[in-house]
């Protein structure tokens, strides 16, 4: 005499698959893996957005040094947020070859120009790209 057990046996022979545990084992090592890729994403991602502050700060020195040896007045001593507004708004040379040419960094957010300045210093006469973010001249 068969019991319904034995004739599920013999119907559905055991497949081989994945035990409970090894299942929690694996989700635990995809996590493990995926959190430590998040983390690397991260530094990844402020070093591009030091890369774009660099970036732009050197648009905004190019501008100042072209403004500058055109003779426009636009330097703020001591101030070089008001240095890079005068810059944002346009300048222009009141003489000389280029008197009459605008001299404008382009359009840019303020968080961009914030994240810019520190790798810009202003000295007396000058805005000037410091490549390590350090401000002092």
């Amino acid at each position: 005499m068969t019991t319904a057990a034995s004739n599920f046996k013999k119907t559905c022979p055991s497949a081989p698959g994945l035990s409970l545990l090894e299942l929690l084992i694996t989700i635990a090592i995809l996590g493990i893996v995926m959190s430590l890729a998040m983390m690397s994403m991260g530094s990844v991602r402020q070093a591009a957005q030091d890369q774009k502050d660099k970036r732009n700060a050197q648009e905004i020195a190019s501008v100042a040094a072209m403004a500058n040896a055109a003779g426009a007045s636009f330097i703020v001593p001591g101030d070089e947020q008001a240095t890079i507004d005068n810059l944002r708004d346009g300048t222009v040379p009141a003489t000389g070859a280029f008197s009459g040419r605008v001299f404008r960094i382009p359009e840019m957010h303020d968080a961009e120009i914030q994240g810019a300045m520190r790798f810009l210093a202003l000295n007396d006469t000058d805005l000037q790209y410091r490549l390590d973010g350090s401000s002092g001249l």
